[in-house]
């Protein structure tokens, strides 16, 4: 008989079945309580430091909180990793640990909508993913503001605050009502001027994946395009989407990996709707950077 591959054993002493979702979003709630609601609308001088380019924001909310979690999860968790926004970005993380399918590791972006939060809007979220073996297994976000619990668990389906939600009726892109999000300012020239000439000022970014996903699984909106792909901003509403029973694929129409830090992702209610945004937005500016590439002097 052929041999048959096993798949690698995962170095952790925990597996899936050993997270207790509720208990994990409840370490999300005390943490925010601590580390981010006092500072919400209170930042002080010196609580606001710039990264990559002077909008990349980063405050004392969102370092403190990632601390806190870097300790809290593999103590509740013993073998876990802890992969933050706030690590990757200062180097003393990497992203590496995501191609080891022996892993099991917390996706965390502690404030994510930091421009938001640091200008007092609160559509902000802490958001966090679940890898193992390879697969975002599990996925929160939690609704400071709003006290909101979102939870996601692969197979199993969407939950807000316990309740199932799921994804809205197909609604064409070009209805006068539907919602979109888009941020152009962060996508090519050439992109940035196709949409402008296609009248899409009505299809705004809320400066925060994860109420953007969170709309889109909950029946508020119908898309989003995503230029930027850092896993923190994606897995856990990737999964909570695709759960609530959207569709998600990057720019080319391939599948999203949880390792893809290149080439866009668009987020959908629906396979027709998915295909109205490639047709409309995505597929027009793909021909014309082709074309551009194609006629470059040497």
């Amino acid at each position: 008989m052929p041999k048959t591959s096993k798949s690698p054993k995962l170095k952790n002493t925990f597996m899936q079945n050993n997270v207790d979702a509720n208990k994990v979003a409840q370490i999300l709630k005390d943490v925010a309580l601590q580390y981010i609601l006092p500072r919400f609308q209170n930042l002080q001088a010196g609580d606001i430091q710039t990264k990559s380019h002077a909008n990349d924001f980063v405050t004392i909310a969102d370092i403190e909180t990632e601390e806190a979690l870097c300790k809290i999860l593999p103590a509740t968790f013993p073998g876990s990793l802890v992969i933050g926004e706030e690590g990757v970005s200062s180097g003393k993380v990497t992203t590496s640990a995501l191609s080891d399918p022996t892993q099991m590791i917390f996706v965390v972006d502690p404030v994510d909508g930091t421009f938001n939060f640091k200008n007092g809007n609160p559509q902000f979220a802490v958001m966090m993913s679940l890898v193992i073996g390879g697969e975002t297994k599990m996925g929160w976000i939690y609704d400071v503001m709003n006290d909101t619990h979102y939870i996601t668990e692969k197979g199993k389906g969407t939950t807000k605050n316990g309740q199932k939600v799921a994804i809205r009726a197909p609604r064409s892109v070009e209805d006068e009502n539907a919602v979109g999000y888009m941020e152009s300012r962060y996508f090519p020239k050439e992109m940035q001027d196709f949409l402008a000439a296609k009248g899409v000022q009505r299809f705004k970014s809320l400066h925060c994946a994860a109420h953007e996903y969170l709309n889109i699984a909950s029946g508020h909106a119908d898309f989003a395009i995503f230029s930027h792909m850092k896993p923190w901003d994606h897995l856990a509403g990737v999964l909570m989407v695709q759960e609530a029973g959207g569709i998600v694929t990057k720019f080319d129409g391939s599948p999203y990996k949880i390792t893809d830090e290149h080439g866009g992702i668009v987020v959908a209610t629906h396979a027709d709707v998915m295909n109205q945004v490639q047709e409309h937005f995505i597929r027009p500016v793909r021909n014309i950077m082709a074309a551009i590439k194609t006629h470059k002097p040497e």
